[in-house]
């Protein structure tokens, strides 16, 4: 796969009620971490785990990256995490990949993917977040938005040529890693290198294709 251009969008499919519909990718801000906050979720969702997991990533991310940022080691932009590499090699860059319905008028933002650029040049997937609407299928039901975000991982590394992502997963995550990875266990940590990789790209390759 080509690396990543300079301003490339990152877009991919949702479904949608059983109907393909455009998200966009970018690095998150500030202003999306206010709307980030102001997650909230019904009672009657209060029960689901992965609701429940969705709310207390998004405010952990939100505070994480909030803490990396006024010590200035965010980027808000791929160019700006490149030249933070260039200029300091073994630097720990963090940064927020979110997802936005751009089929809306006004696009939500409906996921996220905290994650941070070690010092030896790896990524490291600290919190996947899916807004509690979309996990507790409140209203729409919409599919692939945690797939997608992890594509978008994907073609970020390949454009930095980074060669490793891991991540913690918890109980009720690892069948989510096991899902896109191909794997046939995962326990509390996923590594998505070579093969692995290889399987995500394809993936995402086969997702892009055009449809005739």
């Amino acid at each position: 796969m080509p690396g990543l251009r300079r301003g490339m969008k990152l877009t991919f499919e949702a479904d949608v009620d059983g109907q393909p519909k455009p998200v966009q990718m970018r690095f998150g801000n500030e202003t999306d971490l206010a709307e980030l906050r102001r997650w909230r979720s019904p009672t009657l969702l209060c029960a689901n785990p992965h609701v429940r997991d969705a709310l207390e990533y998004a405010r952990l991310a939100s505070k994480r990256w909030a803490y990396y940022h006024r010590n200035g080691e965010t980027a808000t932009s791929l160019p700006q995490l490149r030249a933070a590499i260039q200029h300091h090699p073994r630097a720990e860059v963090a940064f927020m990949l979110i997802a936005r319905a751009a089929w809306q008028p006004d696009p939500k933002l409906l996921g996220l993917a905290y994650c941070r650029r070690s010092w030896c040049h790896r990524l490291i997937v600290d919190f996947v977040a899916v807004h509690p609407h979309v996990v507790g299928r409140l209203r729409e039901n919409i599919r692939g938005m945690g797939t997608g975000l992890f594509n978008g991982l994907i073609q970020i590394a390949d454009g930095l040529g980074i060669k490793m992502i891991w991540g913690e997963a918890s109980a009720n995550s690892a069948p989510f890693y096991e899902k896109i990875l191909g794997a046939e266990v995962v326990f509390d940590q996923f590594h998505i290198q070579g093969e692995t990789m290889a399987h995500c790209r394809r993936e995402l390759a086969r997702i892009h294709q055009p449809q005739p």
